[in-house]
C-alpha cells in the first residue's frame, strides 16, 4: 500500500514541475507513476518551455 500511495506522490509532484515549466501536466502525470523518481529528475533538469510566464531578455 505504501508503495502506491509514494508513486501516486511521484506523479503529483512531477505534475506540479511541470506546471511551473509550462509543461505538458497530464503527460508528466503519467510518466511520474510509470517511472517514479526518475521522472522527477528529467524534468527537474529541464529548461521552462515556451509560454506566457517566459522572459525575454
Amino acid at each position: 500500500m505504501e508503495f502506491f500511495i509514494a508513486w501516486l506522490i511521484f506523479g503529483a509532484a512531477a505534475a506540479s514541475l511541470a506546471k511551473g515549466k509550462n509543461r505538458n501536466v497530464v503527460f508528466w502525470v503519467v510518466i511520474g507513476l510509470l517511472i517514479g523518481p526518475f521522472a522527477l529528475l528529467i524534468i527537474a533538469m529541464m529548461k521552462p518551455g515556451p509560454g506566457p510566464d517566459q522572459e525575454y531578455h
